[in-house]
């Protein structure tokens, strides 16, 4: 016993190192590897526990003081803002641009902040390794050195809202505390975390959701599919970085081909056999690159993947079983990271990281030196330096003081910064090499403006620049080369519209001078009137009376009436006019000023109109009636019409029935007149009744009584042999019930006449131009031969008084009343036509322009020509000065500028000669003469005896390219956009190229600013144009040439003369996966058939979806293991379109999937028929899961009432092979524990006299696993009690219980005690 107990002891492997998460991830991984799962439980308990006790030991504590800063921090922010000011004196110096000093600015801070994580580390590894931050932090607990990056570091940079980085870094950390600036820069990430996790947590759920619905079905049904087809498997790359190994990507697959040695030719691993960890690490010992593996995509079980083809489960790691329902486990491991890529953005909090490039040091101290033939071209690095590009690969040594040397290698397209000769120390930087990787640098062009920082004058050195036209004729001015723009200082003058300079270049102006005035001017004269009213605004107005027109006979009547007033003019004829412009609106020619009172022309009820002798204007003013130009009659036949919606069966009367006044008609509705019912019905709804007044008189000949329809007759004349009529009739013929008849209908007759009376008028003007006044007009409402529906009484004509005036200008009149010269009492209405003139209020001196004072120069009453001044203002200077800047060239002067005092330095030159002359440009430290430097920029303007004045000036950077807001000589005000500066930067790397992009791709949707793809291989011929248009030509080796139109913006990646292969991208952007199915299809199928075409076309685009769902995953440090991708892309692409249906019964059009339609196409092969053409398609998820076959399944998915309304009239079946469709119906699903019962229907029946045979004597019955119905069948047959105990493996049975065993004699086999489980009694060894 005792040797039995030491040689257990001597088996136990102690591990001694720290173990963090990661470690903790390995041991559990190896210990379930080697024992499986029950004791790995068991072992996880014990460490639980371990942990427990010690921690409870060591009573680890967490408290404000275990935030410690690191003391260099002091120190390595001090650098960094000298760095900073450094930057900023070159800019003020014009030797960088904004754009250069702001990446500078960026990435000072980045490497500052990045330094200063490093020095967290170290801080807390040298003096404090049990800090419980430090423990809690990197031992995998809880945060990440981010995160105590910003309790300890500093918070870093941060983004506004619209993205872009502030260049003001938040310096301090939250154990510090934050500045109120800092506190509000802050808040921008935080909302900005805020508002994404919520977007983007819906946006997850909702992508599993649809990835489950796409791959629900998917149940491995079988062990082995057969297939011989398989995917090429190699490791994922990003440039030199393996991002997923070949031995990762293997661990559990089956190969469709033997790997084999690449030198000696022997087989590493047979095919068809799952692959464990050792046979994939010898893969990579042995040096394979590329293995043939099978997998979901090309596995030929139908609706399935088959056992082989999956691998193993990932649960437990040996082959999946039958009837897991991979498809779901697929969905859920991409969908749940999906959440966590939200989260990583919101727990930074926003901060900014940038992406370093790797960076060459110097190894030790010495002078640099450069090989003699050296191939390399200058660069202006994004920080405005110089430095220079290998173009070659090149040894750069380091000569030590000691005369050894030190070789540096400076790979192709490195950037060195230091120059030929330098003398360097330990760790000073020399080059930054280029970053390659798979994941291409995305750029995007940005811009950048920049303001003037002191108003003044602009002057152009060095810049060159261009103008470009685009299409619509709108031009642009670039910089064609860079240079320098300067502003040269002075004080700019804003002048208001119409200003015109009283003052010219170079005259001298008093502190309170006239630089300009503008005036006021009366367009048209007349008489002043001055209102005594002005606006809050202080502006007075002053009114010029043109024309005016009173109506001196007709006083205006006011009546009160619902709680307004209503005007009548009542002229001395005794004729009422209703007022429709009310006093003080302002009316323009032709308006409607009133309308006569008059009931002459209303009638009774509706009916037809008829013109006799009365003309009218063609157009009608609106609704405003026509016009009449000719006086005559108007006869109006009246009816009576009632407009009902109501089913037939209302109708009370019968159609061409006379009927009294007062007949219900329609339930409810009486008539008022008596006469013949017209009825008007529409599937059998009633639409209108009309009643037609008038004498009926029966006919015996209907033929000769419709001759006479539609016609008027006058007083005495006979209609038909036997009835004459009275007076002015209508005659209508009717079919009434009784037979035919014709119906005489009475006639009204309105006289018109050609002109209206107008009330007098009398115009106040003293010039003779009657340029207003009024005249009265009169319109009818409606067209000759129009029938008017109504019942109620409708007017025909109205006479309107109109204001005329004769000029068409866009005058308007004013409506004033006014009372009598002799009667005070008596009010009269004036129309007057005013000219109003604003004055606007005197404004005082502010920033961009002087104070102003406006004199007046008229009376009221006085009369004024047109032209005349009425006032005038004048601009005040704000301080003394030499004026400058009147453009002589410009049609009005909008700004001037006063050089003061102020803006000119005097240098003192101690007596030396100058070295600069009159209009030099000088930089602050520029020499002026022996040993005496300019601290100011400037522009020298005078050189005197022993002193130099200098005009202040600043200089701008102006990058080739830039778009010029301004040019040479203009003025410019503090804080106007001088250039836009367009540069390229990177792309941030953040989530939005996650979930977005993920979604994308599964929902295969067409990329915005997708890449031109090469339809066919060949050559490539790309031209350059004049006009930064680029043409590609790409020859196939048999001569065929396809030119493909570049887009302007769409950087090419492919080179002149390049080979080009099938369907690679020709411009950068990312790829059309549409694109590049159609494209290999159309070219294969030109060799092939269309099965193997459809197959090869397929692969290309299933790989490239896989690779770039797993690049996301990848980029954000998640790892998916590539089958569940391939499960989903395999039901993305499991479908073709029907082209031609040949002799199948297919349509063309149709979406089978490809397994079906090469099912039919062999079944024609054997007839002699001719088989279906048909074209590969890839479908997004949610499409795929609208397409399946269960319309189940697809209705709960999305809408509903389409699917299912689709399935009825078609009459499909739903065979229930999926989950959901049998979850709804409330079925057992099939996969899992209910597999069996889905491939067997028949229900188990069990003999009573059961054989004990029944059991193999290994298996216990209690590791069986019973579904619900077979339970249920053993129950009706008496149910469990006739298995014995021993049967049962009861305590009778004399066999080990499973998971007991010596460790020792059995070995840990990977089947074995998997899925034992360990009971109390049954304890692990």
């Amino acid at each position: 016993m005792a040797d039995q107990g030491n040689e257990q002891a001597s088996t136990i492997i102690f591990r001694n190192r720290i173990i963090d998460k990661k470690q903790l991830k390995n041991l559990i991984s190896w210990s379930f590897d080697n024992y499986g799962t029950a004791r790995t439980a068991a072992m996880a308990d014990e460490i639980k526990s371990l942990g427990f006790k010690y921690a409870t030991r060591a009573g680890v504590s967490i408290s404000v003081d275990d935030l410690q800063v690191p003391p260099s921090k002091r120190k390595l922010l001090d650098a960094a803002e000298q760095e900073i000011r450094d930057t900023e004196e070159r800019y003020t110096r014009g030797e960088i641009t904004e754009v250069e000093r702001f990446q500078k600015v960026i990435d000072t801070w980045n490497e500052t902040s990045e330094e200063l994580k490093d020095e967290v580390v170290r801080n807390f590894k040298e003096n404090n390794p049990l800090n419980s931050v430090y423990m809690m932090a990197f031992s995998g607990a809880r945060g990440n050195i981010s995160q105590v990056r910003q309790l300890v570091g500093m918070r870093g940079l941060m983004a506004n809202p619209q993205g872009e980085i502030i260049d003001l870094p938040i310096k301090t950390n939250f154990r510090e505390g934050l500045t109120v600036t800092e506190y509000i820069i802050s808040s921008y990430g935080a909302r900005k975390g805020l508002v994404d996790t919520a977007l983007r947590t819906a946006d997850s759920g909702y992508l599993t959701r649809r990835l489950v619905d796409v791959s629900q079905d998917v149940i491995i049904r079988e062990i082995d599919c057969g297939t011989d087809r398989g995917i090429p498997l190699s490791a994922m790359t990003d440039g030199e970085r393996v991002l997923i190994s070949l031995e990762d990507k293997l661990l559990g697959r089956v190969l469709v081909e033997d790997a084999v040695h690449p030198k000696t030719g022997e087989v590493v691993i047979p095919r068809n056999q799952p692959i464990d960890a050792e046979m994939a690490a010898s893969v990579d010992v042995v040096g394979i690159k590329e293995v043939k593996a099978r997998s979901a995509l090309t596995c030929e079980a139908a609706r399935s993947v088959c056992q082989h083809c999956y691998g193993w489960s990932l649960a437990h790691s040996h082959m999946v079983d039958l009837g897991e329902a991979v498809g779901i486990i697929a969905a859920q491991s991409i969908g749940e990271p999906g959440t966590q890529l939200t989260m990583r953005t919101f727990h930074t909090g926003g901060t900014f990281t940038g992406e370093l490039a790797p960076q060459v040091r110097a190894a030790v101290a010495g002078q640099f030196q450069m090989p003699k033939a050296l191939r390399s071209r200058p660069y202006r690095t994004r920080h405005g330096e110089d430095a220079l590009v290998m173009e070659a690969n090149t040894e750069a040594t380091i000569q030590m003081e000691s005369g050894k040397t030190r070789s540096v290698s400076l790979p192709q397209g490195s950037i060195v910064f230091v120059v030929d000769g330098a003398i360097l120390s330990k760790g000073d930087l020399i080059a930054e090499l280029p970053t390659s990787g798979r994941v291409r640098k995305v750029t995007e062009k940005a811009s950048k403006d920049v303001t003037s920082d002191m108003s003044g004058e602009v002057l152009f050195a060095g810049l060159v620049q261009e103008e470009k036209k685009d299409r619509q004729g709108n031009i642009t001015k670039l910089a064609q080369r860079g240079g320098l723009l300067w502003v040269l200082s002075g004080e700019v003058y804003n002048l208001p519209p119409g200003a015109e300079p009283t003052v010219r270049n170079g005259n001298t102006i008093d502190s309170n001078g006239i630089l300009a005035e503008t005036k006021i001017v009366t367009e048209r004269g007349g008489i002043v009137r001055l209102p005594d009213r002005s606006d809050s605004k202080g502006s007075r107005e002053v009114e010029i009376i043109t024309a005016s027109v009173m109506l001196d006979t007709t006083e205006v009547e006011v009546e009160s009436g619902q709680g307004r007033e209503h005007y009548f003019l009542q002229t001395d004829k005794g004729v009422r006019y209703s007022l429709i412009a009310t006093p003080g609106a302002k009316v323009t020619g032709g308006q409607v000023i009133a309308e006569l009172v008059d009931d002459t022309y209303h009638t009774q009820s509706g009916g037809i109109i008829k013109f006799s002798g009365v003309e009218v204007a063609k157009k009608s003013k609106g609704k405003q009636g026509y016009e009449v130009t000719k006086g005559g009659t108007v006869l109006w036949i009246p009816e009576e019409a009632h407009e009902v919606n109501k089913d037939i069966s209302l109708l009370m009367v019968e159609d061409g029935q006379f009927i009294e006044a007062g007949t219900e008609v329609v339930k409810d509705i009486f008539c008022q007149i008596s006469g013949v019912v017209e009825v008007t019905q529409k599937n059998d709804i009633l639409r209108e009744i009309v009643i037609k007044p008038g004498d009926i008189h029966m006919v015996d000949s209907p033929d000769a009584a419709s001759g006479k329809d539609g016609v008027l007759v006058s007083a005495g004349e006979e209609v038909i042999p036997g009835v004459t009529a009275e007076a002015l009739r209508y005659v209508e013929y009717v079919e009434t019930p009784e037979g035919a008849a014709l119906l005489l209908r009475p006639v009204q007759e309105f006289e018109v006449p050609d002109v209206p009376a107008v009330p007098s008028q009398h115009s106040v003007s003293d010039s003779d131009d009657k340029s207003i006044g009024i005249s009265a007009i009169q319109r009818i409402f409606f067209k000759d031969g129009e029938r008017v529906k109504s019942v109620d009484s409708v007017e025909i004509l109205r006479t309107q008084l109109v204001l005329n005036v004769d000029e068409p200008s866009q005058l308007t009149a004013d409506i004033e009343l006014i009372p009598d010269q002799d009667n005070p009492e008596i009010q009269r209405l004036q129309l007057v036509i005013l000219e109003t003139l604003v004055i606007r209020r005197d404004i005082a001196a502010d920033q961009t322009q002087g104070s102003t004072q406006t004199r007046l120069l008229v009376e009221a009453g006085q009369e004024i020509q047109p032209g005349a001044v009425v006032a005038r203002t004048e601009i005040q200077a704000k301080e003394a000065g030499e004026v400058r800047g009147i453009r002589k060239d410009v049609d009005s002067v909008r700004r001037i500028l006063i050089v003061r005092d102020s803006d000119l330095v005097t240098v003192d030159l101690e007596g030396k000669s100058p070295t600069v002359k009159d209009g030099d440009l000088l930089v602050d430290g520029d020499t002026l003469a022996d040993g005496v430097i300019s601290k100011e920029s400037g522009q020298v303007v005078a050189v005197n005896d022993g002193s130099l004045v200098l005009r202040i000036a600043r200089p701008y950077r102006v990058s080739t390219g830039a778009v010029l807001h301004i040019e040479d000589g203009d003025l410019v005000q503090r804080g106007d956009n001088l250039v836009l500066l367009i540069f390229e930067r990177a792309k941030t790397g953040d989530i939005i190229q996650g979930l977005p992009r993920i979604e994308e791709l599964l929902e295969a949707r067409k990329p915005k600013e997708a890449c031109v793809l090469a339809e066919r291989p060949g050559t490539a011929q790309v031209v350059y144009g004049d006009d930064e248009t680029v043409e590609v030509k790409i020859v196939e080796d048999d001569g065929v040439v396809t030119e493909y139109p570049i887009a302007p913006g769409q950087p090419m990646i492919v080179s002149d003369g390049q080979q080009v292969s099938l369907a690679e991208p020709l411009t950068d952007g990312p790829l059309n996966p549409h694109q590049i199915l159609e494209f290999f299809f159309k070219y294969h199928r030109e060799t092939k058939g269309v099965h193997e075409s459809a197959m090869i076309s397929l692969e290309k685009v299933q790989t490239f979806l896989v690779n770039e769902v797993q690049s996301v995953y990848q980029s954000q440090g998640i790892d998916i293991a590539d089958k569940h991708i391939e499960v989903i892309v395999r039901q993305m692409t499991s479908k073709a379109r029907v082209e031609d249906g040949g002799d199948t019964t297919m349509l063309p059009g149709e979406l089978v999937e490809i397994r079906q339609l090469e099912q039919v196409n062999e079944a024609m092969s054997i007839t002699g028929g001719a088989p279906a053409e048909y074209t590969p398609v890839l479908l997004g998820i949610t499409k795929a899961s609208l397409n399946t076959d269960s319309f189940i399944s697809a209705a709960s998915f999305q809408e509903t009432t389409r699917v299912l309304t689709e399935a009825a009239i078609e009459g499909k079946s739903d065979w229930l092979r999926g989950l959901k469709e049998n979850v709804i119906i409330g079925r057992l699903i099939p996969a899992g524990t209910g597999f069996n019962a889905y491939e067997e229907r028949a229900t188990p029946e069990i003999d009573s006299s059961f054989d004990k045979a029944f059991l193999s004597d290994d298996m216990a019955l209690q590791d069986m696993v019973l579904d619900d119905r077979t339970a249920r069948a053993y129950d009706r047959e008496g149910g469990l009690n006739m298995f014995t105990d021993d049967m049962l493996g009861g305590a009778s049975g004399g066999d080990t219980p499973p998971g007991t065993g010596d460790a020792k004699t059995a070995p840990p086999s990977p089947f074995l005690d998997d899925n034992a489980l360990i009971d109390d009694q049954t304890a692990a060894p």
